[in-house]
């Protein structure tokens, strides 16, 4: 056993990104080159064990530094710590005792190999004939790595099963020696008759290279057929750089392969990692599988090429990349033990057709589950998909997975499907995933996104966020047997079906999410109880409502205790909002719904069956609906106002209703007019006093185009009639609009007076139009000896002044005040006064 030292130079102490020293931490130590973590680690005297290496203690002479340490049979290490974001920070050191001339020799070797690597021929596989090597390139680690192991492959290669000879042998040697880097010169195609075996600790270096299968099998692996291996203890620490690995199968025409066969399988292993590699036309099984695999990666990788040669054709679900188990079937080699991949990474990569073969069932998915086994910490980022024949991705009883910021276009089923199998027959709880940021487009069937659990198991931490849905033959995001899902942020543009559809997903936050030409609902939150809807933005459906709270698909589990809140809904083709059947205790509130260039029916509608329900606060103006087509209640009133208020409108605002009034009063308004009070509520009349002006409080909504102001006169007819005029004022009392001065014409007993706008807040003109919704006052001026009394509902006492008020303001009024630019305010209310009933007439 051979000892190399290591620390204790002025150049080992421990800093942080600021240059400051940093005190007794914990490194990590890994052999340079595989980064296989070295535990073996003993003090300078070689024989006293170190449980844990730290930077020197702040009461050392040399704080933060790394003291000596000598290590068995590694000559090159790499230290490691955690940086403040909890990133591993690596340098690198090599043994004091690797000799000047063993360095030099290793340099040497690395120049040799750089001085055969081209940079400048694309694709040189496809080159017919020799390959001329031109300007060298510094090849990913190994420029960095001084002092550790090279195998280059050299002799003739003709593309003939005495490549793989070549090949192979420095795969061996790699692993005779404990590992090292075996480099594949570029430029020629090595044939592949049978699997290569790559061992622990090897990086096989195949820039520019061609590794092509002439047999009927894949092309790497890292088992022979006859070892066995349980858990994640097979040949492990392997990185396959660069290269393009043909698979070759067989298209009737072209091709050799015809089994079903991996073209690169890693089975019972841990840290694998696959980077800037081609995988060309797959037979019927896996371009690359992670089996029983933790830490698996897959980085800026191309899958191109899939023909199923099945008997029959039943392998149109298999995975460019699949993620798979040890059991019998699934697994190449034994233990069949069970053991799932975990943390697996497939980020950056390319998946599609090749020049001669088609798409892989899918891009990256499992379809192997054993009862009480999920796979563990999956991510799939940033990859291309650029078609399959069934999901883009799917994810086959993964917990706590990331799927993101992935674009997948052309799928024949789902974009992304996360699913599970039967609870009957495999019980498995996984949980835990997140997609978001993806671009789906052009699913054929299905959902673009789909999440299923089950009755017996419904998927807890389920987040939907961010994702673009277009184009797609089903719905854009379907959550269905989940537990409180999330879905945020999503936009879903054309659809065959449904926008956004929770179904038995009782808990679902459904928020911020956009819908646009959606076929049928928008938004369907089916047999779900507790679900939220809120500040969502829905353009058309072609069928149905922008909102649907209803019964699941079963016909009888019931959607209750729902929120919609806050959304804008446009040209539903039926209601904005639909309560269905059976929805009991939901509220909606603060919604905005516009008919557009529609033809929507309803602003809210109810079932007959839907009880204790509430509509508070929706904004339903602009349709030309009265309140009973704003709001289409059911048989059991919903609460529409303060003090379980169930009167339409109630707090919500419509277009033709002015106040809160029961349905007979509301039936009595005529069309065009807005009213003080109820024509029903008036019994009585009232004398007012000469040169007074009244206010009395009016409801009107925003938008509305006002031509002309009425009052009633009573029994008495006024005499000595020099002025009247009326007024519309805001809810402070300032004038908005006025009518010209009448003067003296008569104006006898019972008698209706309607007089034009004649001037407002902009000058002269004939209507003002209302900026808002809410209180308003209509104003009504007589000077007269006698003025005629008013149609009114009384007369105002004690309390009247109270804010915001009603009643007697100014005194001594003759001609018209100026209200242009709103310069006239009435002054505060004072004393009693007759409450007199008063209309506007609209245009609109």
């Amino acid at each position: 056993m051979a000892l190399f030292t290591y620390g204790g130079t002025p150049a080992d102490v421990l800093t942080d990104e600021a240059g400051n020293v940093v005190t007794d931490y914990p490194l990590n130590v890994r052999r340079a080159g595989t980064g296989e973590l070295v535990t073996a680690l003993y003090e300078a005297d070689g024989t006293t064990p170190i449980s844990q290496l730290r930077s020197n203690p702040a009461s050392d002479s040399q704080p933060g530094a790394i003291r000596p340490f000598r290590v068995p049979d590694v000559v090159a290490i790499e230290y490691e710590y955690l940086d403040a974001g909890g990133s591993p920070v690596r340098w690198y050191q090599p043994g004091r005792e690797v000799s000047t001339e063993a360095l030099s020799v290793a340099q040497a070797a690395a120049a040799d190999v750089s001085s055969k690597l081209d940079r400048t021929t694309t694709e040189p596989q496809n080159v017919a004939g020799p390959v001329t090597f031109e300007e060298p390139i510094a090849a990913p680690n190994l420029a960095d790595l001084p002092g550790a192991r090279w195998f280059i492959v050299s002799g003739t290669i003709d593309g003939s099963a005495a490549d793989r000879t070549k090949v192979q042998a420095q795969l061996d040697a790699a692993r005779d020696a404990g590992g090292g880097i075996v480099v594949v010169p570029p430029g020629r195609t090595y044939g592949i008759d049978t699997f290569l075996v790559i061992y622990d600790n090897t990086v096989l270096w195949a820039y520019g290279a061609t590794f092509k299968a002439i047999g009927n099998s894949g092309i790497l692996r890292n088992f022979r057929s006859d070892e066995v291996f349980s858990g994640y203890t097979g040949h492990s620490h392997i990185t396959l750089l660069g290269g393009t690995y043909d698979g070759n199968a067989a298209d009737g025409t072209t091709g050799t392969v015809t089994s079903e066969t991996d073209v690169i399988n890693f089975v019972h292993a841990a840290d694998i990692t696959v980077r800037d590699v081609t995988v060309l036309n797959t037979s019927t099984a896996h371009a690359l599988e992670f089996n029983s695999v933790d830490g698996g990666r897959a980085i800026n990788c191309s899958f191109y090429g899939f023909r199923d040669n099945s008997a029959g054709g039943t392998r149109g679900f298999s995975e460019a990349v699949q993620v798979d188990m040890s059991r019998s079937g699934s697994s190449s080699i034994g233990a069949f033990d069970n053991t799932p991949a975990k943390n697996i990474r497939v980020e950056g990569c390319r998946f599609g057709s090749s020049s001669r073969l088609g798409k892989f069932g899918r891009a990256v998915g499992s379809h192997t589950l054993t009862a009480g086994v999920v796979y563990d910490s999956i991510k799939v980022l940033d990859c291309e998909i650029d078609g399959t024949l069934q999901d883009g991705i799917y994810a086959y009883g993964w917990s706590r997975s990331l799927i993101r910021g992935n674009t997948i276009r052309g799928t024949g089923y789902s974009s992304i499907r996360y699913a599970i199998p039967d609870p009957a027959t495999t019980a498995v709880s996984p949980f835990g995933v997140t997609i978001r940021d993806n671009h789906c487009e052009g699913a054929a069937t299905d959902s673009g996104i789909r999440v299923v659990g089950a009755a017996a198991y419904r998927i807890p931490q389920v987040s939907i966020f961010g994702n673009t849905v277009k184009g797609i033959t089903g719905n854009a995001v379907h959550a269905e047997y989940c537990a409180a899902p999330n879905i945020g942020r999503n936009t879903a543009d054309t659809t065959s079906s449904t926008g956004l559809y929770a179904h038995y997903s009782d808990g679902a936050n459904i928020t911020a999410n956009t819908v646009k030409s959606a076929a049928s609902n928008a938004i369907n939150v089916a047999g779900s109880v507790g679900c939220v809807v809120a500040s969502n933005t829905v353009d058309t459906t072609g069928s149905n409502f922008g909102v649907f709270v209803g019964q699941g698909a079963d016909g009888s589990t019931n959607s209750t205790d729902a929120l919609v809140v806050g959304n804008h809904i446009t040209a539903p083709a039926s209601a904005g909002i639909r309560l269905s059947t059976n929805a009991a205790r939901c509220t909606a509130a603060s919604n905005k719904i516009r008919k557009g260039s529609g033809a929507t029916a309803n602003g809210i509608s109810l079932a007959a069956s839907a009880t204790d329900c509430a509509l508070l606060g929706n904004d339903l103006g602009g349709n030309g609906w009265n309140a009973a087509t704003a709001l289409s209640v059911s048989t059991a009133a919903p609460v529409t106002g303060p003090g379980a208020m169930t009167a339409l409108p109630g707090s919500n605002i419509v277009d033709l209703d002015v106040t809160p009034l029961p349905s007979l009063e509301s039936a009595m308004r005529p069309a065009g007019r807005y009213e003080t009070t109820s024509r029903l509520r008036c019994g009585t009349d009232s004398q007012p006093t000469s040169g007074w002006l009244y206010l009395t409080p009016i409801w009107l909504p925003k938008g509305k185009t006002i031509t002309t102001i009425g009052f009633i006169s009573g029994n008495t007819a006024a005499a000595g009639i020099t002025n009247h005029w009326f007024t519309v004022h805001d809810a402070n009392r300032v004038a908005l609009a006025r009518t010209a001065d009448a003067g003296s014409a008569a104006w006898a007993g019972s008698t209706t007076k309607e007089l034009a706008i004649a001037q407002s807040t902009a000058g002269a003109a004939s209507s003002y139009t209302t900026t808002y919704a809410g209180l308003h006052y209509l104003g009504v001026m007589v000077a007269a000896t006698t003025p005629p009394s008013l149609v009114a509902e009384g007369r105002l006492l004690a309390g009247a002044t109270a804010s915001p008020g009603l009643g007697a303001t100014n005194s001594g009024q003759t001609t018209p005040p100026t209200v242009t630019a709103g310069a006239f305010t009435a002054a505060a209310f004072s004393g009693s006064a007759p409450l007199p009933y008063g209309y506007v007439v609209t245009s609109n």
